[in-house]
């Protein structure tokens, strides 16, 4: 059968401006299709059974947030996905919301990490289907994020940086959090860097011009390592 032929991606979106950015090319190109979901407009599924995969993009909202329903939704559903062996891919805030699903702990970060970091694989990548060959050390990715969280229990991680310890981890064999931007484009980080205001005052006039004076040099790397790793998480499903 072919892929085009098999059930939809679902993709969750928490606002407008946090999109898939690269990631929905990168499907769209391996002759698979997907399905968006805006969190705060539609109602959030109990269960994946008319989807192929699940994809949770980031926020500004915390997974702590589980007063409000579409965030709490999200993580019983991902406790389906746990239950099930279902494929996930959390993305920043979908990573720490699949954390908190696991029973893990959402902290305010060490750093806010804003801009261009260097990613680091752990020495247990060797056997991983999407890091085994993927993470030279010291790749620098994109991070827009103020909280992180502890490593959900039986989990491995994947990707570390100094600051902030816990960067990517695997549930079981198919779920996966990724507390980094692999999927950014340049008008992505633009709208980000403009629309983020307590982030741009953070970083001040300085940081921002570096953090965008970097683009040209670090985004096309990051464009490579996202093609491949979202290539061979598509192998899982």
């Amino acid at each position: 059968m072919y892929k085009s032929m098999k059930q939809p991606i679902l993709i969750i979106q928490q606002t407008e401006h946090e999109p898939p950015g690269m990631i929905a090319d990168i499907i769209l190109d391996s002759g698979w299709q997907y399905e968006t979901l805006m969190a705060q407009q539609t109602s959030i599924p109990q269960a994946m059974r008319n989807f192929s995969g699940l994809i949770i993009m980031g926020g500004h909202m915390s997974a702590n947030d589980t007063h409000l329903e579409f965030i709490d939704r999200q993580i019983r559903l991902l406790r389906w996905c746990m239950h099930f062996n279902f494929p996930v891919l959390g993305i920043c805030l979908g990573a720490q919301l699949l954390a908190k699903a696991a029973g893990a702990e959402i902290l305010p970060s060490p750093v806010r990490e804003l801009g261009w970091y260097p990613l680091h694989p752990t020495f247990l990548i060797q056997d991983d289907p999407l890091f085994s060959e993927l993470l030279p050390s010291g790749k620098y990715i994109f991070q827009w994020h103020g909280e992180t969280f502890t490593l959900p229990e039986r989990s491995v991680l994947l990707a570390t940086c100094p600051e902030v310890v816990n960067q990517a981890f695997r549930i079981s064999d198919k779920q996966y959090g990724l507390q980094f931007h692999a999927e950014v484009t340049e008008p992505m980080i633009r709208d980000w860097v403009e629309c983020g205001t307590s982030e741009s005052a953070y970083l001040g006039e300085t940081g921002v011009a570096q953090l965008l004076n970097n683009i040209p040099s670090h985004l096309p790397v990051a464009r490579d390592f996202c093609r491949d790793l979202i290539s061979s998480w598509l192998k899982l499903l």
